[in-house]
Order: C-alpha cells, then structure tokens, then sequence
C-alpha cells in the first residue's frame, strides 16, 4: 500500500445548478502535495477498493517550515456521487501515474531518442532518426557526431527533467504515440524508457506548453546550424 495518503474529515452539502438536487463533496486534511505530482484522481481504502474523483480543487495550501513541504487541503466529489460518509477520519491512498518518474533529485547522464514518422495513419514507415545526447557534450545523430559545450547539455537536460519528470509534466494522449521513444540513462544507475510525448501543461489537456520531441528539435537546430 502506498504511504501517500489524506484523510476526509469533513461534509459539505451542495446544491446543483442544474436541477436543484443536493449532492455531497468532502473536504481533506492537510497531506503534502509534494507526494502527490499529479491531479488525484483514484483513490483506494484499506481494503484496496478504488474510488474514482470527479472534482479535486484545492482549497487551502501551506508550506511546512522544516520540510519545505507544500501542504493542502482539497474538495473531493467522487463519481456517481459516491457516498464515502462511511470513510471519514479513515485513511485513503493515492497514487502516481505508472508512466510518472520523479526526476527532481536525479541527474540524466545520457538521453537516447528514436523518432520514426510513417505516411498517414498507420502506413509505412518513412523515416527513422537514432538520436544519442550525452552529458559530456557529445551528440550522436545517425551517423553523424557532433560536439557542444557541457552547459548547453547540461541547461537542455534541466529542461528535459521539468518536461518529463516534475509535478507539471503531463502526458497527452495524442502526441506521437509509440513513434517518438526516449532512454534516460540517471547517474543513479537507473535507466527509464518512455514512449510518446510529454509535455508542462497549465492545467488542463489542451494547454500545451512545450513537448519532448521539440525540446530535442531545439537542441538539434542550434547544433546543425552551429556547424
């Protein structure tokens, strides 16, 4: 069981604006969102059962002054209006996407990238580019090899962990799909794979700020063009 957890200590009635019928939300406790990156939107009981969240809206939000910690307490209505009076003062469990890594504390060394376009939907494929980027400055494009300064690695790979592995990484459903794969190898000795597109996102699906694969592009296009 996960040690991310809140706790629901509180019942708020609401009447809705469609058809004047009241239904419930409840209100958390204080936990720290630093163990939650992402919008809750399962949650599980003792037993394991999951809950689904329809409505997550902070509240209230504090940092704790000897963890740095940012601390809230949030509004939860769950789907179907799911009466969970029977869970109150109990703890429930939250936790992260699968696809979510935590990169706030790693370093990347290497990032290995392979990024194929196909004509149409699911036509052949077009073209396939093997990317290798690598701490030191050295950058592998197919067959060619290029070299950079360490700090313009370095400020690229800063961007890359705010892309793929912070509490504003979001992961679209249609960005690539399994076209654009990424490797990321950590000082840690961990190796993680991706597949798809990430991107920062400001709050919903559609605001897009800024995606992986363009990222790279980025980097590419002052290298090339550097030569």
């Amino acid at each position: 069981m996960s040690d991310n957890n809140l706790i629901l200590e509180d019942i708020k009635s609401n009447t809705s604006y469609l058809d004047g019928s009241i239904y419930k939300t409840y209100i958390t406790n204080l936990f720290s969102y630093t163990k939650a990156h992402h919008r809750i939107q399962y949650l599980y009981d003792e037993n394991d059962n999951v809950h689904s969240v329809e409505l997550y809206e902070i509240i209230d939000r504090k940092v704790d002054p000897d963890t740095n910690d940012c601390l809230i307490r949030a509004e939860l209505e769950f789907v179907d209006d799911e009466d969970m009076d029977y869970l109150l003062n109990k703890p429930l469990y939250f936790k992260e996407p699968e696809w979510f890594h935590d990169l706030t504390h790693e370093e990347i060394v290497q990032l290995d990238c392979v990024f194929e376009e196909y004509e149409d939907v699911l036509g052949p494929l077009i073209e396939r580019k093997n990317i290798s980027i690598n701490v030191d400055g050295k950058i592998q494009l197919d067959s060619k090899t290029y070299h950079v300064s360490e700090s313009i690695i370095q400020d690229f790979f800063d961007e890359i962990k705010m892309n793929m592995g912070s509490e504003k990484t979001y992961k679209p459903n249609l960005c690539g799909g399994e076209s654009n794969q990424y490797i990321l190898h950590l000082k840690s000795g961990k190796v993680i794979e991706y597949s798809g597109d990430y991107a920062l996102c400001d709050g919903t699906p559609y605001g897009f700020e800024q995606y992986t694969k363009m990222i790279v592009d980025d980097l590419l296009k002052q290298v090339i063009d550097s030569f």
